[in-house]
């Protein structure tokens, strides 16, 4: 892949790279060009590490590290999308991102192949420090333990995001990043739009950070209910929501 960007950089024409595509929102116009790592998926173990290509769905890192008896990814159960886009954003929790586990990454940038370590990259919340630079392979770092112990702390986490999100239906998942000390959740619930719906979209009645897509949203039904969250609890309590999905702007 990294020769493919190089010319693709060299040629100057505008890409966009994607991977699982679980927190992005396309232009209604569509792309020209979209690099897809979906085929990248290998994993390498070396005792309690791990080379993963970019490719490599969560959940698939999920299942393989439990089974092997590897602690570390049980706070990612039942979260979509693919490991690339995972690091770039630094997905996890409210108090926890995937970049804890990340000994060393390799990325493609328009100056060639460089190696960071976590150090180097000094990811924070929801975001991980890339740059321009794209994952072509990650080393993740895990503790031992029992894999029936990994195997409960997961079916807990996902029973209680089952309980809690609209896990079933469609959706990008977190549209907000929290605001320190406090959660997005709760001040787009608290301004009074849960169940707000611009065409195919609304705010989800069970958590109100999701906003659910019936099948007929475009891209314009998204921006548009995203802009009137904004607008209202920025009303409502002062505060400026950041986004967390990415858009991707008309090209």
């Amino acid at each position: 892949m990294g020769a493919l960007l190089t010319q693709l950089y060299a040629d100057r024409v505008d890409w966009f790279i994607l991977g699982g595509g679980a927190n992005v929102c396309f232009p209604d116009e569509g792309l020209s060009v979209v690099v897809h790592t979906g085929a990248m998926r290998r994993m390498f173990r070396e005792e309690n590490t791990i080379r993963v290509w970019p490719g490599v769905t969560i959940q698939q890192l999920v299942r393989a590290t439990s089974e092997l008896g590897l602690s570390g990814m049980e706070s990612l159960m039942g979260v979509p999308g693919n490991l690339g886009g995972a690091i770039a954003m630094n997905a996890g929790t409210a108090d926890w991102g995937i970049w804890e586990l990340v000994a060393e990454v390799t990325l493609w940038t328009p100056d060639g192949l460089v190696s960071k370590t976590r150090e180097d990259v000094q990811p924070s919340y929801r975001h991980g420090n890339l740059g321009e630079g794209v994952l072509l392979e990650a080393l993740l770092q895990f503790e031992s333990r029992n894999p029936a112990q990994i195997k409960i702390k997961q079916e807990s986490l996902l029973r209680k995001k089952s309980q809690t999100q609209p896990v079933t239906l469609s959706s990008a998942g977190c549209a907000y990043k929290n605001p320190p000390g406090d959660s997005a959740g709760r001040l787009i619930d608290s301004s009074g739009l849960k169940g707000t719906t611009v065409g195919g979209m609304s705010v989800s009645e069970r958590h109100a950070n999701f906003m659910v897509n019936d099948g007929s949203a475009t891209a314009h039904d998204f921006l548009t209910l995203l802009e009137k969250v904004e607008a209202t609890v920025f009303q409502e309590h002062g505060v400026k929501l950041e986004r967390e999905i990415v858009i991707v702007p008309a090209r």
